[in-house]
């Protein structure tokens, strides 16, 4: 099966595939986890609830930034083979 015919069965899930991190993010991340705990630890239960409130927004965010990359990015491509064609 084509890449074409794998999109029209809905076979295709490209959002549901991750990149592997390399050390650099795998860093980041241990130290980004580390913070937060410590930040958390200093924390009143209704500052806890207003950061747990701040992250979801922040996630929402980066979803939608990545959502408009993806597509930007496909449209970027798909005019490079439109041209490339011409």
């Amino acid at each position: 099966m084509d890449i074409l015919e794998g999109l029209y069965y809905g076979n295709l899930f490209p959002h549901e595939k991750y990149a592997k991190l390399d050390d650099e993010m795998k860093e980041l991340l241990g130290l980004l986890n580390r913070n937060e705990k410590k930040l958390i630890a200093t924390f009143y239960d209704e500052q806890k609830e207003t950061f747990e409130k701040y992250k979801d927004c922040n996630r929402e965010i980066s979803e939608i930034s990545e959502r408009q990359s993806f597509i930007m990015g496909f449209k970027l491509g798909a005019k490079i083979v439109i041209e490339s064609m011409t």
